[in-house]
Parts: structure tokens; C-alpha cells; sequence
């Protein structure tokens, strides 16, 4: 687990520690572990994973900046473009435990080149495709959010596209991608 420990500073801000307890905060080495969908003009991503127009690859390193209860300031090294991260209680668990699906100290190239072509297809567009398999589409598109999708196994997943609608990823008895309804 990327993110052991947060702990809340004097001023009201939280570190974030490692399973090591060392801070990751303003630190080299933290990369993303799904690619991210934010909101470019606006700088910002929401733990209801809206799939924005803007695209922050899997395994971008980024340098996380100030985290309190309710938002985590990181940036993308390769673009120095800062991102507030905005918790919103629909994500089903406190945001530092819900950023570690997003942020760890290890990137995941080596499982994605396990997976089938067209899975690393969908991963290097940022998008479902039919054929691709739910670990490909989670490097894609990132987690659903769990308010709409309680369980990852489930047939159909539904990720918000922006505030007003969704759109669902439907897989067939062997775990791929069989529609996609916009």
C-alpha cells in the first residue's frame, strides 16, 4: 500500500508517509497508477473520476504538494501543470485511502505489458475498447466510482463522463468488453 499514513500537521494540512513512514510529500518517485482524466482547463480531477478531456498517463511521476481532508495538490512533473485532487463523499472511503488506487511509489509498466494488445491500446488512448479486459480498463480509465459501480465484478461498470452524465462499460462471461453505452 502506497499511502500507510497520513498524519495532520499543526497547521491543518496532513502528510502523506509511505509504508515506510517516510513523507511522500514534495518528493521524487510517486507515479501515477492508472491513467487520469482531469479537467485541463480548470486543473482538477474528482474522486467520482469524471473522464474528463484531459489525459495524465499512467505512470507520470508527480510530486504531491499540500493534501488536507478534502483535496490533494500534486504536479505533473513531465508538464509542471498543478492539479487539485477533490474528494467527494460518494467515493466510499477517507481520500487518502482512495488516492491510493491513483498515486503509489511503484508504476505499473511491467503488469500492463502482460496484457493483451488491445488492452494496451485502450491504456495508451485513455479509453474502453471492446475486447479489452476490467484490469485494462481500470489502467484506462481509472476505478469507477464506487457509488455506481459497488463491485468490481460486476457485468457493467458506470463512470461519470462529466456532472450530468455517465456512461457504462458492459463485459461479457469472460471478463471483456462487450459495449461501451455512452
Amino acid at each position: 500500500m502506497a499511502f500507510a499514513a497520513l498524519m495532520l500537521t499543526a497547521c491543518g494540512t496532513y502528510e502523506v508517509m509511505d509504508n515506510s513512514g517516510q513523507s511522500m510529500m514534495n518528493s521524487a518517485g510517486v507515479y501515477t497508477q492508472v491513467n487520469l482524466h482531469p479537467d485541463m482547463k480548470r486543473s482538477r480531477l474528482y474522486t467520482v473520476n469524471y473522464q474528463m478531456d484531459g489525459l495524465i498517463p499512467l505512470c507520470s511521476e508527480v510530486v504531491l504538494l499540500t493534501a488536507s481532508k478534502k483535496v490533494l495538490k500534486f504536479k505533473d512533473k513531465s508538464t509542471n501543470q498543478v492539479f487539485s485532487f477533490y474528494y467527494h463523499g460518494s467515493a466510499g472511503e477517507p481520500l487518502m485511502d482512495y488516492l491510493t488506487k491513483f498515486f503509489g511509489r511503484d508504476c505499473k509498466t511491467s503488469d500492463v505489458e502482460k496484457l493483451s494488445a488491445i488492452d494496451q491500446q485502450g491504456i495508451k488512448k485513455g479509453i474502453a475498447i471492446k475486447g479489452m479486459s476490467r484490469k485494462g480498463v481500470i489502467f484506462a480509465m481509472g476505478y469507477p466510482p464506487p457509488h455506481k459501480t459497488p463491485s468490481l465484478e460486476s457485468d457493467s461498470w458506470t463512470f461519470w463522463v462529466n456532472r450530468f452524465g455517465t456512461m457504462r462499460v458492459v463485459f461479457d462471461k469472460k471478463g471483456l468488453v462487450s459495449e461501451i453505452i455512452r
